[in-house]
């Protein structure tokens, strides 16, 4: 067996469907790929690191296993599903069970070709099984062996697909991993370069010509020498044959005479619409500043470009607001804003000009002035300035959900002291917290002496929720959305016995739009866990159904039920009753409501609907665990109006996950609190601005 094989039929799981919404168990089946060839010494403690990082302290071997159980019973759906005609099956061996010679398997995964008589996946494999893996392709062990980049759109067959670094070569490969072409590169590859975002930022497989021939894009920088060279975008077509070359930068006088080199740290392509062709997307940065973003033509051809007085290394391309147009979001370091993190939104139809600095030093000259649609610049904690750090960056936009997230980091090791930042499709803000304990135990280490000794306190992280708002918003700082969360709102309505709790009520009905009862006890009895937290009524309780539930804990899963780590259920009635979360809008106005139903259970079937002001707006099945049924609407609500999700029987079992985020603009006069549950509060605060006015 080919380790090619083997790494190509995990990448077909990692970007299938069945795995699409499972990113703790992509993440783990990465991690049991990576030590492929250390199987024997890899131990529960090395996966909880790579899993959890964060939790390291909480985690135990049985949440592994747990984990492990997940990862096989969603590898089986996978088979006898969309994998069915796969050349390989991947296998988890049950390494707690011994084999009939009383020895353990000590193997965490293994992969044999399909054609191969064996267990079914997920089912132990015994000592005598002589089917021999080869090694997989480690973590970054050079550029002799680089690993598979998944591309980000399917490609027919002997079309290029993948792409890997080999020694001195750029080997390209169609879908099934055979190679198509090859390209030596005598100078090597810059690993530093590469390696700092991974190929895939470096590579691109679009058809550019609408032709069905899949050209390839690939950002070039050859290994260090005492001479250093701007990167190259070369243009490949499907078959090798070079077609263009493309290089970043130019020249600029305010780089006082030095040299430029600059680098291309992102790379990307606008789909095509009905006015304009597929156009390239190429974010250049010199080592400092400035950096460039450019638009090119299927021929490389410079459309247009727009400068900006910093260092902008991350960039996607997202439609957010769903008219049909992409944004260009590029984020990283404003330079001429005391070097703080920065957020820059293009229209990809205005890319021109240079950013207007306050810094004179800065200030690019002779370019015009930039449209931006948006720019924001995010706070440096008190961390970041005590320490000395020079700047704040934000790093990896992406979209998930209909949200854009990104990550600030505020100080330079060991792991950045991440702060997440997530905006809806409107770009106002709706979370800023600590991503991790590393933030919170690296500030509470710099300060536990001297005077000012202190904890993290809230008004501290209230501060990340002032974005100054350079340019498209309507008030100094970016505008933030009140949020609500039914997940992180339970425990304290369960541990008060209130409900409703604040704008939720928890109850029961006998269909979408029929009149609701509210539950009126709380139940913790082991069913679904130790963790699991229940809302019942003392009238139709039939096996602890209908309910509304919650688990205040690990992940859970006993082979019956699938239940997420602080994951909210609704449990419709064995006797047919629907369980009903209602949302009671606090004020009149414009609400988004963005979520997904969950199958949280084997053999669940069940129906899901949202009903808003008496009207059904949506509905839908869940039939499958793990399946996500996911929504995304706005709704104008008037006061004391309401919005049900519900949860009926269908043709299974009853356990239904739903995970939902309401949120509603903040009023200009209001000052944005963050709750401890990570929760946004308007309190009716004047903003009140320490910042020297804006200057566009």
């Amino acid at each position: 067996m080919d380790p090619i094989a083997i790494s190509e039929q995990i990448e077909r799981i990692l970007r299938s469907q069945s795995f699409a919404s499972k990113s703790q168990l992509r993440k783990l089946l990465e991690i049991l790929f990576k030590n492929m060839d250390s199987q024997t010494t890899l131990k529960p403690d090395q996966v909880i690191k790579e899993l959890w990082p964060e939790e390291t302290r909480t985690k135990r071997s049985a949440d592994v296993a747990t984990e492990m159980n997940r990862l096989r019973h969603t590898l089986e759906s996978y088979y006898n599903g969309e994998g069915k005609t796969d050349p390989l099956t991947i296998i988890l061996p049950n390494r707690a069970a011994p084999a009939p010679d009383g020895t353990h398997e000590t193997r965490w995964i293994v992969a044999q070709p399909r054609d191969v008589e064996g267990p079914p996946p997920g089912s132990r494999i015994g000592s005598r099984i002589t089917v021999k893996v080869l090694g997989a392709i480690g973590a970054l062990a050079g550029l002799a062996t680089v690993s598979y980049v998944a591309v980000m759109m399917l490609a027919p067959r002997h079309h290029p697909k993948f792409a890997r670094l080999d020694g001195t070569a750029l080997r390209i490969m169609d879908a099934q991993g055979k190679e198509l072409w090859s390209k030596n590169f005598p100078g090597g590859f810059d690993a530093a370069w590469f390696y700092q975002k991974g190929l895939a930022s470096r590579i691109w497989f679009e058809d550019l010509e609408g032709k069905g021939h899949v050209s390839v894009l690939f950002a070039y920088s050859a290994a260090p020498s005492q001479q250093r060279h701007s990167s190259t975008l070369i243009c490949y077509s499907d078959r090798g044959k070079e077609k263009w070359r493309w290089t970043p930068g130019r020249d600029l006088p305010e780089l006082n005479g030095s040299p430029p080199v600059f680098l291309t740290m992102a790379l990307g392509v606008l789909k095509a619409t009905s006015k304009r062709p597929p156009r390239i997307v190429v974010a250049n940065v010199d080592p400092w500043w400035p950096s460039q973003i450019a638009i090119l033509d299927s021929n490389g051809k410079t459309i247009s470009e727009y400068w900006h007085s910093g260092h902008l290394s991350y960039m996607t391309l997202a439609d957010l607001d769903g008219d049909g147009r992409e944004d260009i979001i590029a984020t990283g370091v404003a330079n001429g804003y005391d070097h703080q993190a920065t957020l820059v939104v293009l229209d990809p139809d205005r890319v021109f000009g240079a950013s207007s600095e306050v810094q004179a030093e800065f200030q690019i000259h002779g370019m015009g002035i930039a449209q931006e649609r948006l720019r924001l610049l995010f706070p440096r904690s008190d961390l970041n300035r005590a320490a000395l750090f020079t700047y704040n960056d934000a790093i990896e936009p992406a979209v998930q959900h209909g949200n854009l997230r990104l990550t600030v980091l505020e100080c330079a090791a060991p792991e950045g002291c991440p702060i997440r930042y997530e905006f809806d499709k409107n770009f106002h803000l709706i979370a800023a917290y600590p991503g991790s304990d590393e933030f919170r135990s690296t500030h509470d280490r710099f300060y536990q002496k001297g005077k000012g000794a202190h904890t993290l306190r809230a008004e501290e992280e209230a501060v990340f929720l002032r974005l100054r708002c350079l340019v498209g918003c309507k008030s100094e700082f970016a505008p933030v959305a009140q949020t609500y969360n039914p997940a992180a709102a339970f425990e304290k309505g369960w541990i008060t016995q209130t409900n409703p709790n604040g704008v939720w009520s928890y109850g029961y009905s006998s269909g979408f739009t029929n009149p609701i009862t509210l539950y009126d006890k709380t139940v913790r009895n082991g069913i679904n866990g130790p963790n699991a937290k229940y809302w019942l009524s003392s009238l139709v309780d039939t096996g602890t159904s209908p309910a509304a539930e919650y688990n205040n804990g690990p992940a859970y899963n006993d082979g019956n039920v699938d239940f997420l780590a602080n994951e909210f259920l609704l449990v419709a009635g064995i006797r047919g009753h629907y369980s009903d979360l209602i949302f009671t809008a606090p004020v009149g106005g414009e609400y988004s409501i963005a979520g997904n139903f969950r199958g949280a259970q084997y053999g669940i079937g069940t129906v899901v609907g949202i009903v808003a002001s008496g009207k059904v707006v949506f509905s839908s099945s869940v039939t499958s665990v793990g399946q996500l049924v996911p929504f995304n609407m706005t709704l104008s609500l008037q006061a004391d109006s309401t919005v049900m999700f519900s949860a009926g029987p269908g043709s299974g079992t009853q356990n239904t996950g739903l995970s939902t985020t309401i949120t509603r603009p903040c009023a200009l006069t209001d000052q944005a609190n963050s709750t401890s549950t990570g929760e946004i509060t308007c309190s009716g605060w004047q903003r009140s601005s320490t910042v020297p006015s804006k200057q566009r």
